[in-house]
Order: structure tokens, then C-alpha cells, then sequence
């Protein structure tokens, strides 16, 4: 019998070939485990053709193996990329395997089996994903995780504590899996323990979460907004790496750079005009934002008809095809409105380069 178990979630994937493991050797007895990384394949070949102890079925354990049959590719690319050359050929592994032992092949870092690897697959093979909990079951999974670890938390903390952690992929997997960061459990429970030994020996409270967290997802985005239209480079992109990890879309951020460049030149126009008055003759819904928007302009690097020449040369590059991925023209767009004023106020077509 062959079982292929992937993540994305690891305490998804190793309690599934734990419980493996448990049903077809509880003794352990005849358990071999292997690290795919580092044997060779043969020895794996070996070993999973090999008898048991006194004619029993065997069980091996294979981690990380899958991704060497994709060809080394990363473990976010899309999982029905065939193997590239170079890559492990799983056959011959496969078709040693006797009806009465177990082949468990476990990669937590792929949220899907690759192509290469279900093609050498036989059709009885089974799969098993470790996908994580979101939504209500994840609020629920965290209760129960501080019960196990002799606590409490109210529901109201645990949706604050993923909120702030996974805001945009808590609740609902995306569409597109390459804007997809799905809760990770072991994390989970480790905040999760460390909140209750600081709210001891009250139940762990909104408070609790609040006080341990780094602030929430707005306040990351309003940082890193302000910075890159500043042409703070250094901290908008430390501000943009915890965005992204956090399941931000790189599309929608650098929309509302556009925005803040925009509103920053309307606010230098303005000359000696009170800010706050402007915001509220552009009908803005928050006018006071503008003091704000008019404060940034002061220390931006770039005057702000070069900022939006700098703006509208991404988008241009962007929707011409130019800068193919969101990703590229966001960093493309940080690095025009770092530069201090150039030849070029739209900032020539170099930093297109950055991210490809």
C-alpha cells in the first residue's frame, strides 16, 4: 500500500502519519523512517521492497522525497507543474512496494502531490492533504488547543489573535493559491501557550492578545503606505515583507500607494491651504487623513510630479505588459519613489528589473 501525505499544514501532515503508522504497526516494530532529502533512493527502494520482522508488513516513512521529483522547484509553485529534468524518476520506488507493507511518502511543505509524482503513482495509490482549519473551525481549533495545554481563551481573543496573524486567509482560502498563507497549527499553539502563561491564571482575553500582538493588519498597511510614498525604502520594505507573509495581495497595496501619491500631490498644490480642508473639498470621507498625507510630502524624496510620473510609469509598465506580476511592479514602483529626482521624473524603465 503506498500513502501520500502533504501540508500545507506540518501538524496536519505528522499527526495523519502518525495515525498511519499507529493502525498498521502499533507496535513499532517494523517501522523504518528516512529522510528523502538526504538518502539515496536506492537504499529507499531497498528498504521498501524488503520483508518485516517474522513475515509482517513493513512500514516506511519517507519525508521530503516528493520534492525532489518536481526537480527541486519551490513548494509554493503550482503543484501540477511536471517534474523538470534532473528530477526524480518515483517508479521504481513505487512498483517494489509487496501488498503488505506500508509506503508513507509525507511532504508538509507541498500543499499538493506534483504532477510527476501522481503520474508514476499506481491508481489505488491514496492521498491524504493536510489542510488547515480556517473560519469558525479555526476559532474552535484554538479553543480546544488551550484546553489541551490547561487553559482557557475566549472566542472573541482566538478570531483577534488569527486576525492578526493570517488577516486575509483566516477565514476563507483564496482564489488564487499563490496569495494564499494558511494558518500554520504548530505557530497557532505556540502562541497559544505563550498567551497563558501571560494571562495566568486568568483565561487568556482580548486584552492578552492585544498586548503580545504586533498591531493590527491596518496599522501594517497604513506604515508601509506612508513609507513608500515617502520614498522610505528601507522601512517600506520591511513594512511589505510582513504584508506579504501575512497574505496581503501585492496588487491591492500598490493600488493604494497610487492613491497616497495622488492625494499627496493634491496636498502640495494646496500650497498654504489648510490640509484637512482640502480632504474635505475633494470629498474625502476621512478629510483629517490629509494632514497626515501633507506631513509625509515634507520628507518625501521625490517632489510630487515626479511621484506621479513615477506612478503612472509602473501602471503603464504594468498593464503593457512590462512588469508581469504585481509583485515586480510594486517593487519597481518603491524603488522610482526612493530615488531622489532624476533626468527622468517618471523614472526611466530600469527599476522594472527589480523582482523579475
Amino acid at each position: 500500500m503506498i500513502v501520500l501525505v502533504h501540508g500545507p499544514d506540518a501538524a496536519i501532515a505528522r499527526g495523519n502519519v502518525a495515525d498511519l503508522v499507529r493502525a498498521s504497526d502499533p507496535e513499532d516494530a517494523n517501522t523504518s523512517t528516512f529522510d528523502g532529502k538526504e538518502t539515496p533512493l536506492p537504499q529507499i527502494i531497498s528498504a521498501a521492497g524488503s520483508a518485516g520482522f517474522f513475515g509482517s508488513g513493513r512500514v516506511v516513512v519517507v519525508r521530503d522525497l516528493m520534492s525532489r521529483a518536481r526537480g527541486g522547484k519551490n513548494p509554493s509553485d503550482d503543484a501540477e507543474e511536471m517534474g523538470q529534468p534532473g528530477a526524480l524518476d518515483l517508479g521504481p520506488l513505487f512498483a517494489v512496494v509487496p501488498p503488505e507493507n506500508l509506503l508513507i511518502l509525507v511532504d508538509p511543505a507541498l500543499a499538493a502531490v506534483p504532477a510527476a509524482v501522481r503520474k508514476a503513482a499506481p491508481k489505488d495509490v491514496r492521498v491524504i492533504s493536510g489542510e488547515p482549519p480556517r473560519g469558525r473551525d479555526l476559532i474552535g481549533w484554538i479553543v480546544r488547543a488551550a484546553t489541551e495545554a490547561g487553559g482557557e481563551i475566549d472566542a472573541a481573543a482566538a478570531k483577534l489573535l488569527v486576525e492578526s496573524l493570517y488577516p486575509q486567509t483566516w477565514a476563507t482560502k483564496p482564489n488564487n493559491p499563490r496569495y494564499d498563507r494558511p494558518p500554520d497549527l504548530d505557530l497557532l499553539r505556540s502562541r497559544v501557550e505563550t498567551l497563558l502563561l501571560f494571562a495566568h491564571p486568568a483565561p487568556i482575553g482580548v486584552t492578552h492578545v492585544r498586548a503580545l500582538t504586533d498591531g493590527a493588519p491596518d496599522d501594517r498597511i497604513f506604515r508601509f503606505v506612508e513609507a513608500a510614498a515617502a520614498g522610505n525604502l528601507r522601512v517600506a520594505m520591511a513594512e511589505l515583507e510582513a504584508l506579504l507573509l501575512a497574505g496581503e495581495e501585492p496588487a491591492k497595496l500598490m493600488a493604494q500607494v497610487f492613491g497616497q501619491v495622488e492625494l499627496g500631490a493634491v496636498a502640495e498644490a494646496g500650497g498654504r491651504i489648510d490640509p484637512a480642508a482640502i480632504g474635505r473639498q475633494i470629498g474625502l470621507s476621512n478629510p483629517a487623513q490629509m494632514t497626515a498625507i501633507a506631513r509625509g510630502r515634507q520628507t518625501a524624496r521625490t517632489p510630487a510630479a515626479a511621484a506621479v510620473g513615477a506612478a503612472l510609469e509602473t501602471e503603464r509598465g504594468f498593464k503593457t505588459g512590462r512588469l508581469r506580476q504585481p509583485t515586480d511592479a510594486l517593487l519597481a514602483l518603491l524603488v522610482r519613489l526612493a530615488a531622489p529626482e532624476e533626468p527622468d521624473a517618471r523614472g526611466g524603465r530600469a527599476p522594472e528589473r527589480v523582482g523579475q
